[in-house]
C-alpha cells in the first residue's frame, strides 16, 4: 500500500508561516525575476488566476488591488521541505521524495483503518511542528495514490485531508469523475491524442486495449493503465542516488555587457555547484560554462556559446571548480554583446569513496578537502553563504529582479541565511575610472 503526501499551495503556505496576516487573502508567489505565478493560494485560484500567469496580467483580474504578489525564496522553501520530509521519514517506510513538496512512502499496516488513523496523526503532526497543511492519499499503487491525494486536497468537506482508495467501488466512482489530464503520467500531447479519440475520463481509459495504447503512446502509457487497475508497475529512483550532473544557472534581472559582472555570476554558480557536490559526497571532473543573450531583444545582437574544461582530477573543491569555470568563461566571452543568462554545469561525477588521489597533487587535494569541510561546517552552523569567494560577497548586477518580498521577521532572516549578526562585512572601495579597466583583468589573468 502506497501513500502520497503533498503540501497544499506549498510556497504560499511557507510564506504564511512567517506572515500570518496573509491567511485568508489571495496570494501569488512569483518566479525568478518576478516573471509569472508559480504558486497560488486558494483565494487566488478562486479569482481565476491560472498557473504561469504573467505578473503584469494579474492586475486584469477581479479584485486585483487586493492580490498580494510575493517574490520566491527558494532557500526558505527548501529548508521547510527538508523539515517535512524528516517528519515523514520518522513514520513512513521507504520514503521516496518526488519533488520539493511531494513524497511517496509505503504504509506499515495491512488494515486500512489503522493506516488512515496513522496518516491523520501525521497530517496533524506536520501542521503542528511545521505549520504547512498537507494532504495524503493512499492506495494500492502510486498512480491511484496520486488521484486519491488530488481528491483529498480539492474536497473542502474532508477536514482530515486524508483519503484512501482501497475499495473497488470507490475507485470506479473516482475514475468516472477523473479527467484524462488529471492522471499522473498523461501529458499535454497524450491528453490531446486521447481526447481526439473520444477518451475524456479515466474510467474510459482503463478499458482501452493494451495494443491500442502502445500504438498511440508507448509502454509507459500501458503501465499507467495497469497502475489504475491496481497493479504496481511504476518505480521511482531512491532519494539516495546522486546526480549524474549538477547545473546552476540564472536569468539576469537585466541584460549585462561588463565582463566582471557576468564573471561574478559564473563564480557564484560554480560555488553553489561545488557545495551541492560535497553534500552528495561526490566529485566532478568536467566543468561546463554557458552564456546566452536575450533572443527577445531585436535591437541587440544575439550571441550564445558554451565551453567545457576538464580538470586535472576529480574534485569537489570550490577553489578548483571556480578556477576552471573562469578559464572556460574567458574563452567564450565576447565584447560588444549583451548577455541575459549564464550557468555552470558539473559532469563526469563519481562518488568520493571511489576516487584515486592524483600522485602529482595529492598534498594539495588533501588540504583543499580539509578546507572545504571547515567552510561547510561554518556555513551550516551560522547560516548559508557566510564564507564565500570574495567576488560573490556583494550583491552582483546579475541578481534577478525580486521586488515583492513580504515582511521579514528575525526568524525568517535566520532561515534564509541572512542573520545580520553573522552577515559578512564588506567594505566597498570606489575606484571610478580605474574600476572598469582593472576589474576585467581579474578574469583575464586567471592561472589555469
Amino acid at each position: 500500500m502506497y501513500a502520497l503526501a503533498d503540501c497544499n499551495n506549498f510556497f504560499v503556505s511557507c510564506e504564511r508561516i512567517f506572515n500570518p496576516t496573509l491567511n485568508g487573502k489571495p496570494v501569488v508567489v512569483l518566479s525568478n525575476n518576478d516573471g509569472c505565478a508559480i504558486a497560488r493560494s486558494n483565494e487566488a485560484k478562486a479569482l481565476g488566476i491560472p498557473m504561469g500567469c504573467p505578473a503584469f496580467q494579474i492586475k486584469n483580474y477581479t479584485d486585483a488591488n487586493n492580490i498580494i504578489m510575493l517574490s520566491a525564496r527558494h532557500i526558505l522553501y527548501k529548508d521547510i521541505s527538508n523539515r517535512i520530509m524528516r517528519i515523514l521519514g520518522e513514520m513512513a517506510i521507504d520514503l521516496e521524495v518526488y519533488s520539493v513538496d511531494e513524497a511517496f512512502f509505503k504504509l506499515p499496516f495491512d488494515d486500512d483503518k489503522k493506516n488512515h488513523e496513522m496518516l491523520v496523526t501525521l497530517v496533524k503532526r506536520i501542521q503542528q511542528f511545521v505549520g504547512v497543511p498537507v494532504s495524503i492519499g493512499f492506495a494500492a499503487t502510486r498512480t491511484l495514490a496520486k488521484i486519491a491525494n488530488h481528491v483529498a486536497k480539492k474536497d473542502p468537506s474532508n477536514l482530515e485531508r486524508v483519503l484512501g482508495l482501497t475499495k473497488q467501488d470507490d475507485i470506479d466512482n473516482i475514475l468516472a469523475k477523473t479527467k484524462i489530464d488529471d492522471i499522473w503520467g498523461v501529458g499535454r500531447r497524450l491528453n490531446a491524442k486521447l481526447l481526439s479519440c473520444g477518451i475524456h475520463y479515466a474510467s474510459e481509459f482503463v478499458r482501452l486495449p493494451k495494443s491500442y495504447l502502445q500504438k498511440i503512446g508507448n509502454i509507459n502509457l500501458v503501465r499507467t493503465q495497469q497502475e489504475l487497475l491496481g497493479q504496481d508497475c511504476v518505480s521511482i529512483n531512491p532519494v539516495t542516488i546522486a546526480h549524474k550532473s549538477i547545473l546552476n544557472s540564472r536569468t539576469f534581472g537585466h541584460v549585462l555587457y561588463k565582463k566582471r559582472d557576468i564573471g561574478d555570476a559564473i563564480l557564484s554558480f560554480a560555488q553553489s555547484c561545488a557545495t551541492q557536490l560535497r553534500q552528495e559526497q561526490s566529485a566532478a571532473l568536467t566543468v561546463t560554462v554557458f552564456v546566452r543573450g536575450d533572443r527577445f531583444r531585436q535591437d541587440l545582437p544575439f550571441y550564445s556559446n558554451s565551453c567545457s574544461v576538464k580538470m586535472e582530477s576529480h574534485t569537489a573543491s570550490t577553489i578548483e571548480i571556480a578556477r576552471h569555470a573562469i578559464v572556460a568563461f574567458n574563452s567564450i566571452f565576447r565584447d560588444g554583446y549583451y548577455y541575459r543568462k549564464a550557468g555552470v554545469m558539473l559532469s563526469d561525477i563519481k562518488p568520493a569513496t571511489q576516487l584515486q588521489l592524483n600522485i602529482f597533487n595529492a598534498e594539495q587535494e588533501v588540504k583543499h578537502s580539509k578546507l572545504m569541510t571547515a567552510i561547510d561546517d561554518i556555513n551550516k552552523r551560522y547560516g548559508t553563504k557566510q564564507i564565500m569567494l570574495a567576488p560573490t560577497l556583494t550583491k552582483g548586477e546579475w541578481r534577478p529582479n525580486q521586488n515583492h518580498f513580504s515582511r521579514q521577521s528575525k526568524t525568517l532572516r535566520f532561515y534564509s541565511g541572512m542573520n545580520p549578526r553573522y552577515a559578512p562585512r564588506v567594505v566597498k572601495i570606489s575606484r571610478e575610472s580605474e574600476e572598469d579597466a582593472n576589474e576585467d583583468e581579474r578574469f583575464d589573468n586567471q592561472n589555469p
